[in-house]
């Protein structure tokens, strides 16, 4: 019988091609972007599945409360709180781990940017993190010893063995490599490119590289601590302990009043591994990169109702063709079908279209997988295998669809009386009323017109920022790492044909440093500011503008200021502000020789931010360089100075304009918007369709009667369109001002915008209207053509 039914099935989807296609193309598309979340969620369940003990593994996170009442949850804890549950006789596998290792990591030949963290031999005893090379308990017994990523490792020495070489962390000192950590078989919330043995802290500590937080009760943001528990009994023990232990910090703190918490209190509590990814959205310091679960329940709610539009589509096309299908269903049920059976012959036609609609989803997402247009710098869709175990989610997924979009068709087509449907089809009403079928129409192309007009407006934005002028000279200028002997490095490349000048710095702008200044030696409040180190050439290869004073000189130890500096600061001038003197940091004394136009470190969009520039080689990390306009030959022949003056260091350089031309790009915000929105416009002109078809087919009869009593082809159309155009009009007016109005929310972002005005608005909406009417002339222009002798020879 099953076969039966899929067959039947199939030869009425090959009957009805055009009907089959629109439904398993508007299904594909509201799947695909369902199948992405599914990914999405799959992805974020495997994280920290591998551990051995991952069920039992739980981390201490911290929950502060102020005087006010107000409450945050940390996900880290004080670093001497390991050490206090020992000493109080936990009897468990405890590990915590620092995190502030940010440097760059060199050997004889590269140097790669890492983040890098401080453990204990009890990692491995808690977490099932596994080595490639050398022995992790041995390597983290003494200081000055690291364990490499196993990426990192093969950045630097491809598959070779790097056990007993050094590598240099920026000002942290030189490490011995004592083995490289295995890249684990699934995702984990702990990634880090170096693993330092915590035994290196207290000696970095007393040498004033690192702050003294190690048996400091006042890191709660520094340290984290994860500790493995055999049972509950063992779980409620320690949460007694650590009730005791949050009493006694919290009456510590009250009386030192060391921490900002003063007067308020702290409470240590157990979250498993298992919840931390996906986790809470409201925890603070959290270290890990997946999404939170609030985020996916929020993508599975909207793809739910993108999914409910696409079956609704589905359901208005079946429910118009059943009225052509009324007579199949009547000798059915005269031949002795049950309802049951017919039931379950058009829900397996519903099942097969939505198997057949994920065959389409699948190639729509591999695209999206392969080519990643929806990624930058964000996965927004991760990188997975779609293997049997995610196949088989996909089906059953699929099976749920077919079925909630084929029931409503199905219960109907079953409730056919024979003797009723034998005698006239085209006088059945199958739904009653259309209002809720017009009033879903309505929202889904006002849905649809939103969409368009904030896709215009945020790629019209992003287009006026790419163009804005920042303030600075970006063409042609390449940063370079100084390397090993900067100044002899870059006067050979002064020498070189195409090279205009060469200068130094610390950063390009936008990534300089974050200071307090003020005009006292004090504690106050004093100035956040944006601080770049560099040397006269920079300034001139940037073209910023002295409008005050003389500017520093070489060598000397003076700085210049922006002018929203100078309003920040108090000056009533910029006059004012030359010669007067900042401090930086509370203590650092600089001079103000000079005062530049203001320019846009942050972008066009940012708002000026005070920028405080000074003079000083020593700190400086970059070589500029600037080529004449236009010389191709740039990277080859820098590249080729460059190892002359630095054998076997690697040339990484990066060009300026390319660069923040990149960090701006939204190609994949506007990848993804414009995929939305064409499915959303789809969806929408499917449900549109799928009412005109009905409309249509109840109303064969009226129309081929207005024919026989001369009714024009132009009298018939506007009869049947004139209603739809009308749905079309009021979606238009509901949707414009709320296109509008989220606009220009969207454009007060940005310190400086676009306008939306009439003219884009009225683009968007010609352009919706202009769908919706092609797909209801095409129906009702084929409906005024057909012969009236033929729908009325039943009757």
């Amino acid at each position: 019988m099953l076969r039966n039914y899929i067959l039947i099935a199939w030869r009425s989807l090959l009957k009805n091609k055009l009907f089959s296609f629109i439904n398993i193309f508007g299904l594909a598309l509201s799947m695909s972007v369902c199948m992405i979340v599914l990914v999405r969620l799959m992805d974020a369940l495997e994280y920290d599945t591998f551990h051995d003990h991952s069920t039992s593994v739980y981390r201490i996170v911290t929950k502060l409360t102020n005087p006010q009442g107000d409450s945050w949850t940390l996900a880290s804890s004080p670093l001497p709180l390991k050490q206090t549950l020992l000493a109080d006789n936990v009897k468990a596998g405890i590990t915590r781990f620092y995190p502030a290792i940010g440097a760059v990591a060199k050997d004889q030949s590269r140097e790669f940017s890492v983040k890098g963290v401080f453990i204990e031999r009890s990692f491995f005893d808690v977490f099932g993190f596994t080595c490639r090379y050398g022995n992790a308990a041995k390597a983290l017994e003494s200081p000055y010893r690291l364990l490499l990523s196993q990426a990192l490792a093969e950045k630097f020495y491809g598959k070779l063995d790097p056990t007993g070489r050094t590598l240099t962390l920026g000002e942290l000192g030189e490490f011995e490599i004592a083995g490289v950590i295995n890249t684990p078989p699934a995702k984990s919330h702990i990634n880090y490119d170096v693993y330092v043995s915590m035994a290196t802290v207290d000696i970095l500590e007393n040498n004033g590289l690192l702050p003294k937080k190690l048996n400091s009760w006042d890191s709660f943001e520094q340290g984290y601590t994860y500790i493995r528990l055999e049972n509950q009994a063992a779980r409620r023990s320690l949460e007694d302990k650590l009730d005791r232990i949050s009493a006694e910090v919290t009456k510590n703190s009250q009386e030192t009043g060391h921490h900002d918490n003063n007067n308020g209190s702290c409470r240590f509590e157990l979250q498993s591994l298992d919840n931390i990814t996906p986790g809470r959205s409201d925890i603070y310091n959290d270290i890990g990169r997946g999404p939170s679960r609030g985020s996916l329940m929020a993508e599975a709610g909207i793809v739910f109702i993108i999914l409910l539009a696409a079956c609704f589509n589905y359901t208005n096309l079946s429910v118009a063709r059943a009225l052509t299908r009324g007579k199949e269903v009547g000798i059915r049920k005269l031949s002795g079908a049950q309802r049951w059976q017919i039931f379950i012959q058009y829900a397996i036609e519903a099942i097969i279209i939505a198997l057949l609609a994920l065959g389409l989803a699948n190639v729509i997402l591999g695209l999206i997988l392969e080519f990643k247009p929806f990624n930058d710098g964000y996965e927004m869709v991760p990188a997975v295998v779609v293997g049997a175990r995610l196949m088989l989610v996909f089906v059953c997924f699929a099976i749920i669809a077919g079925l909630l979009a084929g029931a409503i068709p199905a219960w109907i087509l079953s409730s056919f009386r024979p003797a009723r449907i034998l005698r006239g089809v085209g006088t059945e009403k199958l739904v009653g009323a259309l209002s809720f079928r017009k009033v879903l129409t309505v929202l889904q192309f006002s849905l649809s017109l939103i969409i368009l007009i904030f896709l215009t407006t945020f790629y019209n934005q992003f287009d006026f920022l790419a163009k804005a002028d920042p303030g600075f000279h970006r063409k042609d200028i390449a940063l370079i790492p100084a390397g090993e002997h900067p100044g002899t490095t870059a006067t050979a490349f002064e020498r070189l044909h195409g090279i205009k000048r060469t200068g130094f710095t610390s950063g390009r702008f936008g990534n300089g440093e974050s200071v307090k200044a003020s005009l006292l030696n004090s504690d106050e409040a004093g100035v956040v500011a944006e601080q770049y180190t560099c040397d006269r050439e920079w300034i001139d290869m940037m073209h910023l503008n002295i409008i005050a004073g003389t500017g520093f000189a070489d060598g000397s130890s003076d700085a210049m200021i922006n002018e929203k500096a100078t309003l920040a600061f108090g000056f009533k001038s910029i006059e004012e502000a030359v010669g007067s003197t900042i401090y930086v940091k509370d203590s650092t004394r600089i001079t103000i020789k000079g005062v530049v136009k203001d320019f846009y470190t942050q972008g066009y969009g940012n708002a000026i931010k005070p920028v405080i520039l000074r003079e000083g080689r020593s700190a400086l990390a970059y070589i500029a360089i600037e080529t004449v306009p236009g010389y191709a030959d740039a990277r080859a022949t820098l590249e080729l100075e460059w190892k002359k003056q630095n054998p076997g260091h690697s040339f990484e350089p990066y060009w300026l304009d390319a660069e923040m031309n990149r960090e701006n790009d939204q190609t994949a915000q506007i990848s993804l918007l414009a995929f939305l929105g064409f499915m959303t416009v789809t969806i929408a002109t499917l449900g549109l369709l799928g009412l005109v078809v009905y409309t249509v087919e109840t109303r064969r009869k009226e129309i081929s009667i207005r024919k026989i009593v001369g009714a024009s082809v132009h009298q018939v159309i506007t009869l049947l369109s004139r209603g739809f155009a009308k749905l079309l009009i009021i979606s238009g007016l509901i949707a414009l001002p709320v296109g509008y109005i989220l606009s220009n929310l969207f454009l007060r972002n940005f310190a400086n915008h676009i306008h939306i005005g009439i003219q884009e608005l009225t683009i968007c909406f010609s352009f919706l209207l202009s769908i919706g009417l092609v797909t209801i002339l095409s129906q009702t222009w084929k409906a005024s053509l057909e012969n009236p002798s033929q729908n009325l020879k039943s009757e």
